[in-house]
């Protein structure tokens, strides 16, 4: 009785957390101007990079260095950031997740030195930063789209794995994710990329393409913050939202899937044209 008592107040913390996240986010991208928006990616990656340098377990001042150097380079990309930078940053992101960050998965990589890890630490925020900027440039509604697209993934993942979840996904990372987790995320993502495509929202069936490389790619940085986490030996990384961890526990898919996402929605000329 006690334990029900307790997931039900788990779950109206989540609930309650994730309404007053949906709230602050969609106010930010319809409501106000976009330097609010970009406001609040900001906060957000700092809030993201400080839970990055405790997981990794920074002395003092290299705490301190870390977050200076981190603030220094948001100041940079907010005042002088040029399309060609970003689509390097971009380029650079998605190269990274397609080859190198597997690598820390297959082979158990530890990371141990603090300038390689503040490196793969901006590696993960810094183009998430570009990634958002740019798409709120393209279209509110392009930012919604990618972003949905990774929160039905989530859900789907969630509901789906605790109803017929039996066989591991990645038992050594994340004893939690179960195949059937991840089939039902590619059938929620699926559908909702037809249904799209059927009412007009997206001009082509072969958007689903678009949509299931954004999954494919968010479970991947899910899967790296949790290794992350099992090597520091930690659950969540944070605790600052109430029922759902920590800021970089909601946002690792987004790390992922943002930088080639948003490459090919603002370069039709080179992908074809999605939406």
């Amino acid at each position: 009785m006690a334990k029900q008592a307790s997931n039900y107040k788990l779950l109206i913390s989540r609930i309650f957390s994730a309404f007053i996240m949906l709230l602050v986010f969609l106010s930010s991208l319809f409501l106000f101007s976009g330097s609010f928006f970009s406001f609040v990616i900001y906060v957000t990656s700092l809030l993201a990079l400080y839970e990055w340098s405790k997981l990794l377990y920074f002395k003092s001042l290299e705490k301190k260095i870390f977050l200076a150097i981190s603030l220094c380079f948001i100041y940079l990309i907010d005042k002088f950031l040029t399309y060609d930078h970003a689509r390097f940053i971009l380029i650079g992101a998605s190269i990274f997740w397609i080859f190198i960050a597997p690598l820390f998965l297959v082979f158990k990589i530890h990371l141990k030195n603090f300038y390689f890890s503040s490196l793969i630490g901006w590696m993960l925020i810094i183009p998430l930063i570009v990634a958002l900027n740019y798409l709120i440039q393209l279209s509110p509604w392009a930012v919604l789209l990618v972003l949905t697209t990774i929160w039905l993934a989530d859900s789907g993942a969630y509901f789906f794995g605790k109803q017929f979840g039996k066989r591991k996904l990645a038992p050594s990372i994340s004893p939690g994710k179960t195949w059937e987790g991840f089939i039902g995320a590619l059938f929620v993502v699926s559908l909702f990329s037809i249904t799209l495509t059927y009412f007009g929202f997206v001009n082509s069936y072969e958007s689903i393409l678009f949509f299931i490389l954004i999954l494919l790619l968010s479970v991947e940085g899910d899967l790296f913050e949790s290794y992350i986490k099992r090597v520091a030996k930690v659950k969540d990384s944070g605790d600052l939202i109430p029922g759902h961890g920590g800021v970089l526990d909601r946002i690792d898919s987004l790390c992922s899937s943002l930088p080639l996402a948003t490459l090919i929605l603002v370069s039709p000329s080179f992908f074809g044209q999605l939406i």
